[in-house]
């Protein structure tokens, strides 16, 4: 038998013995989700999931006939959630459900709840597309990946001149975070197609300087990148590199109007810096539960935005030329009180556009996509 005919055969047996121990998980009705694992010979099987605040909050399985162990718990409200098992102590992903999402280095599995929100997160019949894109940086002299999202329709022609919004991930995240865990792609087709966004390109990078691409694909980082002044201020690759790539290859507007600029935590403060440092090319701006900001709350020195950008309280003529500065955070994360005093201090001296709002939650996702959600539906309108 040759190898590949070996591994066919042995991937079926694989299969096989799978579907003849089949189980249903997770199991939704109208009042309750069912999780199932089989594994006979364990001790105790648990399961983490994010809307329980995953492992202090680990419910316990009850083992049935055949040694399924399962768990039925009420519905939760309509939002995307993770999941794992906790089997003898060691996480292991639910092998009955193949919507698996990677944060960093952590793997889970993932199931959708619909209505409200969450129906915004739900796969479009108008899909766009999502093209992976090695570009070159010569910032470090590297050859770096990034997504960009092309709605519905796109034309590729030049007939038709699209903003662009550049959209960064947060700390432990990459180019590959936001399309995932973010839903970037289904929000943007389903806003759009209800005439709430306007058909845009998100460009989707990754912020880490040392990182060609996504660390699944196995190459190494690079050690020897120039030293940036921290771990927010440490993108000027997305004017320097990525913009001028994207204008180059796709049909976008090559003005400030036609530029957005947003990110979540590390990827907010990414953005403070490049807004603000940039009010001539960008004329949006979203900061959503940054570190940066809210740095006080986590162990930082107090966020100084006239002492990082002279001028920005003392002469705000100066930056005070957007048309949204979008800012937002979880009402349960311990950055909301640094991003309301940035935001108060904004208003006090005059600035146009600040939009703040707030959503229940902590520091995750469930909040950041609402917020790109939101910010969406603000920029670029005619």
């Amino acid at each position: 038998m040759s190898l590949l005919a070996a591994v066919c055969a042995g991937a079926q047996e694989m299969n096989s013995l799978l579907f003849r121990r089949g189980v249903t998980s997770p199991e939704l009705s109208e009042e309750s989700v069912t999780f199932r694992f089989i594994a006979p010979k364990a001790r105790q099987v648990q399961v983490s999931a994010s809307w329980l605040g995953y492992l202090p909050s680990a419910l316990p399985m009850a083992q049935g006939q055949d040694g399924v162990w399962s768990v039925t718990v009420p519905r939760p409200e309509p939002e995307l959630y993770t999941y794992t098992f906790v089997v003898d102590g060691v996480s292991v992903l639910d092998p009955a459900n193949v919507f698996v999402q990677r944060d960093g280095a952590r793997y889970m599995n993932a199931f959708l709840v619909p209505g409200g929100f969450a129906d915004d997160y739900a796969q479009s019949p108008r899909p766009g597309n999502v093209e992976h894109v090695w570009y070159y940086s010569a910032e470090n002299d590297m050859t770096r990946r990034m997504y960009v999202y092309t709605p519905f329709g796109f034309d590729r022609s030049g007939k038709t001149r699209y903003p662009v919004l550049y959209l960064l991930h947060g700390g432990g995240g990459d180019e590959d975070a936001w399309s995932t865990l973010g839903r970037t792609c289904q929000i943007l087709d389903n806003l759009i197609a209800a005439g709430k966004a306007q058909p845009m390109l998100v460009v989707m990078p990754n912020g880490n300087p040392n990182q060609y691409a996504a660390q699944t694909l196995g190459i190494p980082v690079k050690a020897d990148v120039k030293q940036y002044a921290s771990n927010f201020d440490n993108y000027s690759s997305l004017v320097a590199d990525v913009l001028p790539y994207i204008e180059k290859n796709y049909p976008v507007i090559k003005n400030r109007k036609g530029r957005a600029v947003a990110g979540l935590s590390m990827g907010g403060g990414q953005s403070f810096f490049i807004a603000f440092r940039n009010v001539d090319k960008f004329a949006n701006v979203g900061i959503f539960s940054s570190g940066l900001i809210g740095s006080s709350a986590i162990g930082g020195a107090p966020f100084d935005a006239e002492a990082l950008f002279p001028g920005m309280y003392t002469a705000p003529e100066k930056y005070n030329r957007f048309d949204v500065i979008y800012l937002a955070c979880g009402t349960e994360d311990n950055r909301i009180d640094g991003m309301l005093d940035f935001k108060e201090k904004l208003e006090a001296k005059g600035y146009k556009g600040v939009v703040w709002e707030q959503y229940p939650g902590a520091h995750e996702w469930k909040v950041w996509r609402r917020n790109l959600a939101a910010f969406v539906q603000l920029i670029f309108q005619k």
